[in-house]
């Protein structure tokens, strides 16, 4: 627990989640920007790094005036700080981190780099206050819902489905679509691609998911009022996969609902085996 959480608590205090975002991001600022582009430019080949996250942000690194860095003869010229292209918006403080996580990869050391990266952020986000909206995991932000189930069937998800490598490309792209849109229908699509392909891992086959149910049901040994919830769950995605755009529509809290559901079944699913 933060100290100021501990504070707040002792006191009867409150932050408003708009005034803990603006501190976390001072909090990466200092803790991570500085670092990647101030004292340790080297280590990060932060010239090549600037360009990248440019190029991702779709802004011209050349519009950006570069600064004398050092205090001695022997200054160098860098790109500007990382913070020149945030302007301290939290979104796209995310945004960057994200990107940077995804550019150390092909960096020299690259899962050091990664490993210093996400241990800052896990580092940043507890020291919150209060809860942001957000959750770290697998190198990617997702939006927060509630905490013990994110934990139990989303993040722990992505552990169970280590041994299924397509599918957890799947259920990630499931994730990412909640964060982007989150009454998008990639989302129930991207759950309904990553059930079916553990189901078929499990049972062996190459069929549908319609086909696969009773064989599941069978596998899972469960009752039989698992046969019209997972019905329900299919039926729910086959009304998005072959609905007009005019019926594409889904309420955000219908689209989390699916997520965790979808997170249940698989471990279920992945339980049997």
């Amino acid at each position: 627990m933060s100290i100021r959480k501990r504070f707040n608590e002792i006191f009867g205090l409150g932050d408003r989640v708009e005034d803990e975002r603006e501190r976390f991001v001072e909090r990466v600022n200092q803790a991570i920007f500085h670092q990647i582009d101030t004292d340790q430019t080297q280590k990060f080949s932060y010239e090549m790094l600037f360009d990248v996250v440019c190029f991702e942000l779709g802004v011209n690194a050349n519009d950006f005036p570069q600064r004398n860095f050092g205090r001695t003869i022997y200054k160098s010229i860098l790109p500007a700080t990382i913070r020149t292209l945030t302007k301290d918006d939290f979104i796209k403080t995310l945004l960057v981190l994200r990107i940077l996580y995804v550019w150390f990869k092909v960096t020299s050391n690259p899962a050091e780099n990664q490993e210093w990266l996400s241990g800052w952020i896990k580092n940043v986000l507890d020291r919150c206050s209060c809860d942001i909206g957000i959750r770290w995991k697998e190198g990617s932000f997702y939006p927060a819902g509630a905490e013990e189930l994110d934990k139990s069937l989303i993040e722990e998800t992505l552990t169970w489905l280590t041994d299924y490598p397509d599918e957890r490309k799947d259920y990630q792209r499931a994730l990412e679509c909640y964060s982007a849109n989150q009454s998008s229908p990639d989302v129930i699509m991207n759950c309904y691609s990553a059930v079916e392909g553990v189901t078929r891992n499990v049972l062996g086959n190459k069929k549908t998911l319609d086909n696969n149910k009773d064989e599941l049901l069978k596998k899972m040994d469960l009752s039989d009022g698992w046969n019209s919830i997972l019905a329900t769950y299919v039926n729910y995605a086959h009304n998005y996969r072959h609905a007009s755009p005019e019926r594409h529509k889904i309420k955000e809290r219908e689209t989390e609902a699916y997520l965790y559901m979808t997170g249940l079944i698989i471990r279920l699913i992945i339980e049997s085996k």
